[in-house]
């Protein structure tokens, strides 16, 4: 009975995530990114482009310093989970670049 709930539980949010419009959702140039706070641990960036293409994932804090950046070159689709358990509690900014120019963006809190 536990599975079978668990299962369904999980279809009904996968339904939900692809049916729901994020914010952070942007189509530019043949590059598709999605953006989207799982949880207030963790964000998770899906990024959809020609391989080849430099994207540049950024994690800015309230104040507009960068923390971290993360690029993706060789791959054509690439899935990365951030975890924000570590960062103290605050607003963030999660920004997807490619060629200099934010293709999208999310603030989120902790």
């Amino acid at each position: 009975m536990k599975t079978l709930f668990f299962s369904s539980a999980i279809a009904l949010m996968m339904m939900l995530n692809l049916t729901a419009k994020a914010e952070g959702t942007r189509v530019s140039n043949n590059t598709q990114v999605q953006i989207f706070q799982t949880n207030k641990q963790s964000v998770d960036v899906y990024v959809a482009k020609a391989a080849g293409d430099l994207v540049k994932i950024k994690i800015y804090s309230e104040s507009g310093t960068q923390l971290m950046t993360a690029r993706v070159k060789k791959q054509k689709t690439r899935y990365i989970r951030f975890h924000l358990n570590e960062l103290p509690e605050g607003n963030y900014k999660i920004s997807v670049e490619k060629d200099n120019q934010v293709l999208s963006s999310l603030e989120v809190s902790k």
